[in-house]
């Protein structure tokens, strides 16, 4: 029987076909490298590898992006075609990717963990069902599914660094801020350049308001996550965000250009940080010239493709329309957003529940409608989890609902929201400029 590094049995495939599998895991867990570059010479050289379709289709479906939907069908194809002697793992891996392939992300989560349950050393499962809990707002199984596979791997285990990165940042979206940060230092001294437990840190320095920190933590390393790394625009937007604090827009800008949004995104990941990052800086007051129409053109031309995907993503194309008037592309945003809503997988609730309210509200907010934006905004940031994305990533929305019930006059209710960040983060800056804006508006109309 052949088994991967970890002794995860593989039905088929040869000896070649493997080690490109193992150079594509570790590509995938480290996000150095292109694993679906790998994995298509894994496949020329075994075009049966049942093992490397899925691979494919999984790695795939991690993007969140509906452009890669025909190539996952595609690969989960071949996966079935050569898989009449596929063993038990890879038929739940197979039903994972169906249930991606057709949008029904929970059920590919459950069954990934029953893979999990028999193979707690399959590290394509282990991480895709995290970063598949990531896009689900599922903080409790972004550690707890970690914490359930962990007693089975060790110094001896090939890609322990990176399982112990993905449970830190678990820790962290739960708030256990101390025992995160202790998780990704010890990632860390395995594998240096272990970009995620790096970004799990730079999470509790950004929750805790440690700028200077969180900015030492992040330039001292940069040698590590950045060189041709995949987290590397999400990575200098953490720094970026550090620098916002201070309020030092043109070093903010200056990472934006040369690090961030240099050119057209490769992604939507980055377009989303991109867009969140310019968002924030006009939340602060901050001349982004260009920047916000530059960024709204590329939403706009993705429009057709993706509106209507994954309603965080939706969620910052919104932004980028809003900042930049366009009411047109605002509307088939919100067309296309009614339409998944009505359908039946993972998004269709994410969208009713949590990206139609908010979408809305930052349309409001780009009309110069504040009491219209906050009304929409207030009643959902609570529950925004449920679209996925970060603690640090949804802090925009409640940057809006303040500044939104600044501009309405609502000063009560902005200081109200204001006294989280306040208090989670009682050094920092931008908060006690937020609350500086709030009083002298106050002022202004009595």
């Amino acid at each position: 029987m052949k088994h991967d590094d970890r002794g995860i049995p593989v039905s088929s495939g040869s000896a070649e076909a493997i080690a490109l599998y193992e150079t594509a895991i570790g590509q995938l867990q480290s996000y150095v490298g292109d694993p679906i570059a790998t994995i298509d010479r894994a496949l020329v050289a075994s075009p049966n590898f049942v093992a490397g379709h899925l691979f494919k289709a999984l790695a795939l479906a991690t993007f969140s992006e509906r452009q890669f939907a025909p190539a996952i069908a595609d690969a989960l194809a071949l996966a079935r075609k050569h898989g009449t002697k596929a063993n038990a793992r890879e038929r739940g891996l197979t039903a994972a990717a169906q249930h991606l392939s057709s949008g029904t992300w929970n059920d590919a989560c459950v069954a990934l963990d029953a893979v999990l349950v028999d193979h707690p050393r399959d590290a394509l499962a282990l991480q895709v069902a995290h970063l598949m809990d990531f896009y689900r707002g599922d903080a409790l199984n972004l550690r707890n599914r970690v914490a359930r596979v962990l007693p089975h791997w060790g110094h001896e285990v090939a890609g322990y660094s990176y399982v112990l990165g993905m449970y830190a940042f678990g820790l962290e979206e739960c708030n256990q801020y101390e025992e995160a940060e202790e998780t990704a230092r010890a990632a860390l001294a395995i594998q240096r350049r272990d970009s995620w437990a790096v970004h799990a840190a730079a999470h509790v320095m950004e929750m805790q308001g440690r700028i200077d920190e969180g900015i030492a933590w992040l330039t001292s390393r940069e040698r590590d996550w950045a060189p041709d790394n995949g987290l590397a625009v999400h990575n200098y937007w953490h720094l970026a965000l550090f620098h916002l604090d201070r309020g030092d827009h043109a070093r903010v800008l200056a990472v934006y250009d040369s690090a961030i949004h240099a050119g057209a995104a490769a992604t939507l990941l980055s377009l989303v940080d991109a867009t969140a990052l310019l968002w924030r800086l006009k939340l602060d007051g901050a001349d982004v010239g260009r920047r916000f129409a530059e960024v709204a053109d590329e939403w706009d031309a993705k429009l057709d493709g993706e509106g209507g995907f994954y309603a965080f993503n939706d969620l910052h194309a919104a932004l980028a329309f809003a900042a930049t008037g366009r009411d047109a592309a605002m509307a088939k945003l919100v067309s296309r957003m009614q339409q998944a809503a009505e359908s039946r997988d993972a998004n269709a609730a994410m969208t009713r529940d949590v990206g139609l309210p908010l979408v809305r509200g930052v349309a409001a907010y780009g009309r110069g409608r504040y009491d219209e934006a906050v009304d929409a905004i207030a009643p959902v940031r609570d529950i925004a989890h449920r679209f996925g994305g970060s603690h640090a990533q949804r802090d925009v929305l409640s940057l809006t609902l303040i500044d939104a019930a600044r501009r309405a006059g609502r000063s009560s209710l902005a200081k109200h929201v204001l006294a989280e960040r306040l208090v989670a983060k009682p050094e920092a800056q931008w908060g006690r400029r937020i609350l500086a804006r709030i009083d002298e508006k106050a002022t202004a109309t009595h």
